[in-house]
């Protein structure tokens, strides 16, 4: 398949569309469970963050995306992605199918080994898997 771009007019045009991302993302009742686990949309989103990150360093000399970013950070986000989680027959994926899903999900948050664990061990504790 060709190349396809998308032209992105200035900070405003993309901080909106990170904030669309994010509504499909973690929507409460999304029509499409499978759009918070891809890894097309977790690395179209992540890109798009790290260039909010660049903007902002360039411009403003600093950097408030960083903290923000931080899964650890954003509770009502990590509610939203156990619900999601719980809706793409999670009990049946293998564990390494989980961890690359809950990176996926997870996105576009930086988030520690610990943090894809625990949300593991979460998202397993509605099914009761041990």
């Amino acid at each position: 398949m060709n190349e396809i771009k998308l032209v992105v007019e200035g900070y405003y045009e993309i901080l909106n569309l990170h904030k669309a991302l994010l509504e499909a993302k973690f929507h409460k009742n999304p029509d499409n469970f499978y759009v918070a686990g891809s890894p097309f949309i977790a690395k179209i989103c992540n890109n798009i963050v790290d260039m909010l990150t660049e903007y902002e360093i360039e411009e403003k000399g600093k950097d408030t995306w960083g903290e923000w970013r931080k899964i650890e950070n954003q509770n009502l986000f990590k509610e939203r992605a156990v619900e999601n989680a719980q809706n793409v027959a999670w009990e049946r994926l293998s564990y390494e199918e989980k961890e690359l899903l809950t990176k996926n999900i997870f996105s576009p948050f930086t988030f520690t080994e610990n943090d894809v664990i625990d949300f593991i061990k979460m998202v397993d504790g509605k099914f009761n898997i041990v």
